[in-house]
């Protein structure tokens, strides 16, 4: 066996016991990889016109808008279903909807992309953007 495709076959052995595949371990270059299917860790949603941005930290979500206070709410946690997870906040100064959804999206204004899509329903509007870690998302170039 070359040795080539012998760090092939401990490369495939390793990531098998990791729990991954040699397909899914690294994205595409230029590209971020998903986060764990259970959508658990914090996450980063950002959208374009109109802006906005939502943190989900385990204790909570913080919902930002240009010319808006920032509005703080406790976590309710995501309803998950394979490659979807939805947190709702029905009470307070801003109920809102926000779904992600797995798969590669751009923002549209820069060079940056991101390994989940969002649609955030507030109010009577629907309005899109992408998501990933905070982590991920500082590892790309400033925008």
């Amino acid at each position: 066996m070359t040795s080539a495709a012998l760090r092939a076959l401990l490369l495939a052995s390793t990531l098998t016991a990791c729990g991954q595949s040699g397909v899914d371990a690294a994205a595409p270059e230029g590209r971020l990889a998903a986060p764990a299917g259970d959508f658990s860790g914090d996450l980063n949603a950002l959208g374009t016109e109109p802006f906005w941005a939502i943190r989900i930290r385990s204790d909570s979500i913080t919902f930002s808008r240009p010319g808006a206070e920032d509005v703080k709410s406790v976590n309710p946690g995501p309803v998950a279903k394979k490659e979807r997870a939805s947190w709702t906040v029905p009470g307070g100064p801003a109920p809102f909807k926000l779904t992600l959804t797995k798969g590669d999206c751009s923002d549209g204004m820069s060079d940056r992309h991101y390994p989940l899509n969002a649609v955030l329903a507030f109010g009577d509007k629907t309005m899109y953007g992408c998501a990933a870690t905070p982590a991920a998302i500082a590892a790309q170039p400033a925008p």
